[in-house]
């Protein structure tokens, strides 16, 4: 079984799915899935998992992504970024950068954000893009991010808008296309997203990553073992008989500090995840089986 991950980057114009059957195909295997959603129009790192590893996706993928994005005044569409139908229009070519800069702070820390209509994310079992689709509109409750940091970079013109390039670093879930509206209304005009690039998600990042065309070429060779990305986290080490009993989900003693979520082995073999506390191992998902420790 092919077992491990990918710091695959995006190009523009693929959707997530899209790459996730094509690297199905690559590997000949079905049990592959992506960390985080990129939007076609939107390019950098899709870390993938493979095999096993898909289970182990909410432990290694990380809260933090950091992204570059374009912020564009001076233009607001129904999908909160440029590929949208235009809703409003504004001159916005003589705003100052500092006028920007001075209103980025207000959107650094834990706050409530609506996701734009044009998402994913479901609500009431329906995707809120289907229904934007067909031209419902519904309200989108808000949810909680944290955006870490902003920076404002280069400032250019184009016409009547000012595009704005902004260094984003934030939790998972947040929208950055929403992040560009609600900027535009701060600064009392209408704004969408352009460009987007993600540069890090989680432990991965664009530096490191491998074009779909480049992987095909060579698969294997940019598959991440599972134990490199666990090697960053505390474990816990069984001896070949508490391991049997892990591997037959039974809770141990074990010396080991509080840990919600830990990597467990039995030597130099991964043999599930566990959860500590007060002392007690309790096993939350196992990775073999007791056939697999005698090997």
């Amino acid at each position: 079984m092919t077992d491990g991950f990918i710091n695959l980057y995006k190009e523009e114009g693929l959707t997530s799915h899209a790459v996730v059957n094509q690297v199905r195909r690559i590997f000949g295997v079905r049990a592959i899935g992506h960390m985080g959603t990129l939007d076609p129009a939107a390019r950098g790192v899709l870390p993938l998992a493979v095999g096993k590893a898909t289970r182990l996706i909410p432990l290694v993928e990380g809260d933090t992504k950091v992204y570059r994005a374009e912020l564009v005044l001076g233009r607001a569409t129904d999908t909160y970024d440029t590929s949208g139908t235009t809703l409003a229009t504004a001159e916005a070519s003589s705003i100052a950068a500092s006028a920007i800069g001075q209103v980025l702070p207000l959107f650094v820390g834990r706050q409530e954000q609506v996701p734009p209509m044009y998402s994913a994310i479901k609500v009431k079992g329906q995707k809120l893009y289907e229904l934007a689709r067909r031209g419902e509109t519904i309200e989108v409750p808000p949810r909680i991010v944290h955006v870490q940091s902003i920076v404002l970079g280069e400032l250019r013109r184009e016409q009547s808008l000012s595009i704005a390039m902004l260094d984003i670093t934030c939790s998972k879930g947040t929208y950055v296309r929403s992040l560009c509206y609600d900027i535009g209304r701060i600064l009392h005009l209408p704004a969408c997203m352009g460009r987007l690039w993600r540069v890090r998600s989680g432990p991965f990042a664009a530096e490191d990553s491998v074009m779909l065309a480049r992987l095909a070429e060579d698969p294997y060779r940019y598959l991440i073992p599972i134990d490199k990305l666990l090697a960053a986290f505390p474990r816990v080490d069984l001896c070949l008989p508490t391991a049997k009993q892990f591997v037959h989900g039974q809770r141990l003693a074990v010396v080991h500090g509080d840990v919600v979520e830990c990597p467990v082995y039995c030597g130099p073999l991964f043999i599930g995840l566990g959860k500590v506390a007060a002392g007690i191992l309790s096993p939350t998902k196992v990775m073999v089986q007791e056939v697999e420790l005698l090997c």
